[in-house]
């Protein structure tokens, strides 16, 4: 009896500490960076180039892999990058259109599993 009893609380136990460990993983939300470009009358523009990067400011490093990214903008003017720690990224927008070329640019500091977005200025050259 005492036997049975021990292993029956061994067996609740154990699946007690699975459900415990697999259930309180919590997955890691994903860091986002949202560009919505416009022109100078404040109106989106789609199809520009977006280009985010980090320029290395210290001689003699290496570049961090994947930390340059290239989209282009939708109907409403956006795109988005995903991302999988914090940065602070340069961003720069090009777009020509017939003989007109527009450019802009500007900075997005991502943060860990939130959502960040900033709205670049295109203006024409």
């Amino acid at each position: 009896m005492k036997k049975t009893l021990l292993k029956t609380s061994s067996v609740i136990l154990l699946l007690f500490f699975i459900t415990i460990t697999f259930t309180s993983c919590e997955k890691e939300k994903n860091t986002i960076g949202v560009i919505k470009v416009v022109n100078s009358s404040g109106q989106t523009m789609s199809g520009v180039t977006v280009v985010l990067n980090q320029q290395n400011t210290i001689p003699g490093t290496d570049p961090i892999e994947n930390l340059r990214k290239t989209g282009t903008t939708d109907a409403t003017g956006r795109v988005s990058f995903t991302y999988k720690h914090e940065a602070i990224l340069d961003v720069n927008v090009n777009k020509t259109s017939g003989n007109d070329t527009y450019s802009g640019s500007g900075v997005i500091r991502l943060l860990r599993g939130k959502t960040e977005q900033i709205t670049v200025e295109a203006v024409k050259q």
